[in-house]
């Protein structure tokens, strides 16, 4: 796939609200497929006012205004032409621009922020994605990443998470409806004495979750299909630690859609199964550091979610291949 990707210009989005784990999925790809082929830009670089003037006219970073949107649309139209750009830059330590660089097309090019999905922007995207953790986790990353990362005021951040709900759903949440995956990350539903344990122990419970992946069901992919084989007995014997997964399908949005639940932790053996089938198909030669034993439920849905993409570049590869759109 790396050598088929070549002399080719793919955009992949990734929408969501400040703190919900965008940079997270953005990470999970450039690691697999290779940072020497995948390019990132964050939208908070078109930002048209800094820190202190969003305060004092009392607008935020959500709202469209405060964003130079149509300079987005124009370098991506550059972009997919193979056009290198010029761009600006945001720094979040200090609230304020940077100098304006230069940035080079990819064959894969990761496009993160607020406003992703938004009108106009999302009609050169190849493959969507919408993170939308529940309240209680997004509000608890927020914090963490603002305060214990960003060094900004504890206070404040809580003030600015109150603040931005209004134009969250209102510019933000729509977003989704457009999406080829939606992530959906909620605190653990499992009810066993690990969860009890791990109520206890704050520092553990904080990797506790329960994720939900809504794929946007397509047409037959004309390639061949890359199949995640999951051996039954293998994930039997190592259950030592709560791990569920499930699937059903219904609609969303009144799109035909696929949902796959995971909760809990994955026995490493297994997960890196998947991984190394995904790895072989991509041609990469990433090193992942596993954890000691298991990994939990964001770990798969990444895993899981890189999947979906390499089905997606897949079947765009064929197409154009073809003589197709």
């Amino acid at each position: 796939m790396r050598e088929l990707l070549k002399d080719r210009v793919f955009i992949v989005g990734i929408a969501g609200d400040s703190g919900s784990g965008k940079t997270t999925f953005a990470n999970a790809i450039r690691r697999l497929f290779g940072e020497d082929i995948v390019g990132t830009i964050t939208l908070d670089d078109y930002h048209v006012y800094d820190r202190e003037m969003r305060w004092k006219l009392g607008i935020t970073p959500l709202h469209p205004e405060a964003n130079n949107l149509k300079l987005v649309e124009t370098h991506l139209f550059m972009l997919k032409r193979g056009e290198k750009i010029v761009k600006p830059t945001y720094d979040h330590r200090t609230g304020t621009f940077g100098p304006w660089e230069e940035f080079e097309p990819k064959p894969i090019i990761i496009v993160e922020g607020l406003h992703t999905l938004y009108d106009g922007i999302r009609n050169y995207l190849d493959f969507k994605i919408f993170v939308d953790p529940a309240r209680y986790v997004k509000r608890r990353w927020k914090i963490r990443r603002d305060v214990e990362e960003r060094g900004y005021d504890r206070r404040k951040v809580v003030e600015e998470i109150i603040q931005r709900e209004p134009d969250y759903k209102r510019y933000i949440d729509f977003q989704k409806i457009y999406a080829d995956v939606v992530i959906k990350i909620m605190p653990s539903s499992m009810r066993s004495v690990e969860r009890i344990t791990y109520l206890l122990e704050e520092e553990n419970f904080r990797d506790v979750y329960r994720v939900r992946l809504i794929f946007r069901r397509e047409e037959e992919i004309p390639a061949e299909p890359i199949k995640l084989n999951i051996d039954l007995s293998a994930l039997v014997r190592a259950s030592e630690r709560d791990f569920a997964i499930g699937f059903f399908s219904d609609y969303y949005y009144s799109k035909p859609s696929s949902f796959i639940d995971i909760d809990g932790f994955m026995n490493v053996e297994i997960f890196g199964s998947l991984l190394e089938t995904l790895k072989e198909e991509i041609g990469s030669e990433m090193s992942y550091e596993m954890p000691e034993g298991y990994v939990n439920a964001i770990e798969v849905a990444k895993l899981l979610v890189c999947w979906r993409l390499l089905e997606v570049l897949k079947k765009k590869v064929h197409l154009s291949a073809s003589g197709g759109k």
